[in-house]
């Protein structure tokens, strides 16, 4: 049976697929920074560096996942040298290495942030211009190098939407989340009209996982996927699902509250609140034709039943 190794088994993602392989009687080597890594999976600490030695990771037929990188557009933009570093080099230095192993596959775990659709559109894989944000296009250079190379081992992209669920490594992510449902219930009882907001898409967490493996084991090469369930949610609909309510979006508002804002755009606080008014719709039409994966939760589901 094929090894798998996750590079960033200790993260979100990384540690529930640790775990989720680990169940379904897998081998699975996690590779992080942390001391330790998931239960009953082998782990190795190792700091992700330039100097580090990474050819003693690997073992012919090894199934790699990058699940490492900086994921936070703050931290990118504070540090851009490292996310360039995490993002974009260190996939490449390693799969390198995993192909001198004789590595099997190699998935990399990058964003839908990687580009830059036109407003109003569903956009595919290839719609937009790259990203010109320190996060968007380290994600972004970080695939073009990957499958720019040639390589024995089969090496793919997959770009999920904007990840949501439980899982085991999803801790500190449930009780953010909670608060959140907790303002918004109170938000959907005493406010008729919301704030009109673009339209998100989004994928749980499991569905996201099934994802990895399926391209993982596929018999397709230098591909890039999105990973999004069906169906799109603004700020009315999210706050209707989690309290009952029907508040009626209204761009009216929407205009009072971001008008004094849009002149502040460089301000980084400002700018994350005028994204709101920005849609971000994709479709996974590829994945699911090239892998017959189809996303079995839905996020409005997903903030009804969540306590």
């Amino acid at each position: 049976m094929a090894r798998w190794v996750v590079v960033g088994g200790t993260g979100y993602i990384g540690e529930a697929l640790c775990r989720s392989l680990q169940r379904d009687g897998h081998r699975v080597l996690s590779v992080s920074r942390s001391a330790r890594g998931p239960a009953n999976c082998e782990h190795l600490s190792l700091t992700l560096s330039s100097d580090s030695d990474f050819s003693r990771i690997f073992l012919p037929g090894d199934r790699v996942v990058y699940a490492a990188g900086l994921a936070g557009r703050a931290d990118c933009e504070r540090r851009p040298e490292q996310a360039r570093w995490l993002n974009s080099d260190c996939p490449l230095q390693l799969l390198r290495a995993a192909d001198t192993a004789g590595a099997e596959s190699f998935v990399y775990l990058s964003s839908v942030k990687a580009l830059c659709p036109p407003r109003g559109i569903v956009a595919d894989e290839s719609t937009g211009m790259p990203a010109e944000d320190s996060y968007g296009r380290s994600k972004w250079l970080g695939e073009q190098q990957l499958l720019a190379g040639t390589f024995r081992c089969r090496v793919n992209i997959l770009r999920p939407a904007s990840v949501y669920g439980g899982g085991d490594s999803a801790v500190q992510a449930a009780g953010r989340a909670q608060r959140w449902r907790a303002a918004l219930r109170t938000i959907g009882r005493i406010l008729p009209l919301m704030p009109a907001s673009g339209r998100r898409s989004f994928v749980a967490l499991d569905d996201l996982l099934r994802a990895i493996r399926l391209v993982s084991v596929a018999r397709c090469r230098h591909q890039v996927f999105i990973a999004a369930e069906p169906g799109y949610y603004d700020l009315a609909t999210i706050v209707s699902a989690v309290s009952g309510a029907r508040p009626r979006p209204s761009a009216l508002l929407t205009g009072l509250l971001l008008g004094p804002l849009r002149p502040l755009r460089r301000w980084r606080p400002a700018r994350k609140l005028l994204e709101l008014e920005q849609s971000e719709l994709y479709s996974a039409a590829r994945l699911r034709g090239a892998v017959s994966w189809r996303a079995q939760q839905r996020f409005v589901q997903f903030l009804r039943e969540a306590p």
